[in-house]
């Protein structure tokens, strides 16, 4: 589970960069299959998640970054819809993609670092 999660996590980041790219320099959104591929990436994420969550809570591990990764996943699929709205203005598409970047990077950064006590 623990490689399909990070799979999914790794392509998430592939698909925004590839978006993000799009946005700024051509000023196009991407093609409708993209946007599809990248929710159903985001579902599977999220379960492959929530199975190793349980799995961590089962065995009495402290879990606390997790949930800070899961506010930090809110954070940057929020900014990202915003961002890559087909109506959003150059200044919010690029507001959208710095956050979002910067929770992804929180993300990555909690997810090496796994610190036992966040909170």
């Amino acid at each position: 589970m623990k490689h399909l999660h990070m799979l999914m996590a790794v392509l998430v980041i592939v698909l925004f960069l590839y978006q993000s790219y799009l946005a700024l320099s051509a000023n196009i959104r991407a093609p409708r299959m993209i946007k599809i591929a990248t929710h159903v990436l985001y579902a599977l994420l999220i379960l492959s998640g929530a199975i190793m969550l349980m799995q961590l809570m089962n065995a009495n591990a402290p879990v606390q970054w997790v949930f800070a990764k899961i506010i930090l996943l809110v954070a940057a699929i929020s900014a990202s819809i915003k961002a890559f709205q087909t109506h959003a203005t150059p200044g919010q598409t690029k507001t959208g993609i710095l956050i979002a970047a910067v929770a992804y990077i929180g993300i990555v950064l909690l997810a090496f670092s796994k610190p036992d006590n966040l909170f």
